[in-house]
Formats: C-alpha cells, structure tokens, sequence
C-alpha cells in the first residue's frame, strides 16, 4: 500500500480500513475479509517480475511500498471470485501498488491484473500459478478454492491453458475434482482426472496442497 501500517486506507466515501480493523467489506464484494496490516518488506518487486513485464514506474511504485494489507477471505463460487476480483481493483484504486496470491506465489501489478481478468470470461486465472516436475506440469494456488491442485503432460499443446480451462471447469460448472471424472469444453477436448499417488512436493513446501493434485489424462 502507499500508507503506512498505522494509517488509515480509504477505500470510498463511505469504507475505510482503520489501522485496527479486524474485518472489511469491500463495496460490491459480498466477501467478508480478516484484515491484516503489516509493515513495508524489501525486494518485493523480484516477486513481481516473475509474471510479467514491469515498468520502470511500476517497479519504483512497488519499490517504495509502506505497508502490506492482507484481505483473507473465502471464495465459494465463481460468482464470488469476480467479487473479488473487483474488490482487489478497487484497492488498486484505493493505492495498492501490486496484489500477491498467497496460496499460489503469483503476483501482480495493476496493469498485470488487469490483463489477466481481462474480459471476465475466466476470473480465476490470475489466482493460479504453475510449476514443473519432470515431465509435468503442475497448478499451485487451487487450494484456496478447497480444490486438488491439477497436473497436466508438459507434452501436451499448451499445457497451462489446458489446467487453467479444467480449472475453470471443474470450479465454475461444478465438476466434482475426483478421479475418474471427466473434465470436457468441447472440440473433441476431454480429460478424465485420475488422482497422481505421489506427491512431489513436502508437507513443509509451499506447493503443497493437501487435497493432493489430479492429473489430467487426454481421453483417447
């Protein structure tokens, strides 16, 4: 944020977040947030940079950030991950200068957050992250829709837009994430998830997930 710990942060007319705040409700997001506030942390610009391109004048801005503000919150539908998603736009608005998706490590700037909502059609795609392991390629951050994290072939074309539509597919329209399911948007495009029986990442790590991870098998 552009205040500092112990200031306020006004968010319109009518909501502020006080120093002491312990909840928030953003206009417009039915979305009950714990606040937290925390004082300014060095090099967070590093972070950033590792999911888009930055301005010289994004960089400083994030640079010389005063404070941190955590909204924690849980998104139970699609329908309340786009409340959300414009609740983190208002506080762009308000003077945040970067949002940081805690369960996933993805990070971005108003420009890079603005791109990735785009249009609306796939509000989740800027909460999800990717990592590889091997031959595969795995989401980070589904936890926080109380998902499995899902892991695709690095072999298939575009393996990251194939997890982010099954992602989008088995949250938005309700597919229920176990394995044997099938996981189907049309134009011969189906998968059936069966549950991966090794974990590559500890318990301690921040990829964990402890619903597990689902792959996605190309139906044949």
């Amino acid at each position: 944020m552009n205040v500092g710990v112990a200031d306020n942060i006004v968010v319109n007319e009518t909501v502020t977040i006080a120093a002491d705040a312990k909840t928030v409700l953003i206009p417009g997001c039915s979305v009950m947030f714990n606040v937290v506030r925390k004082d300014a942390v060095p090099q967070l610009v590093d972070i950033f940079k590792e999911h888009q391109d930055i301005s010289a004048e994004a960089a400083t801005a994030i640079e010389q950030h005063k404070s941190l503000l955590f909204l924690l919150g849980e998104a139970k539908s699609i329908e309340d991950v786009n409340m959300v998603n414009m609740a983190i736009l208002k506080m762009f608005a308000a003077g945040a200068k970067g949002v940081y998706m805690q369960q996933s490590g993805a990070a971005w700037t108003e420009e890079g957050f603005r791109d990735e909502v785009g249009d609306g059609e796939y509000p989740m795609d800027p909460w999800i992250n990717f990592v590889e392991h091997g031959d595969l390629i795995y989401t980070l951050g589904l936890a926080c829709f109380a998902l499995p994290d899902l892991s695709i072939s690095t072999s298939e074309e575009d393996p990251q837009e194939a997890l982010l539509l099954a992602a989008d597919t088995i949250f938005g329209d309700g597919v229920p994430a176990k394995s044997g399911n099938e996981v189907d948007w049309g134009d011969d495009e189906v998968y059936v998830l069966r549950q991966e029986t090794k974990i590559p990442f500890p318990k301690d790590a921040p990829e964990y997930n402890k619903g597990g991870i689902l792959r996605l098998n190309r139906k044949k």
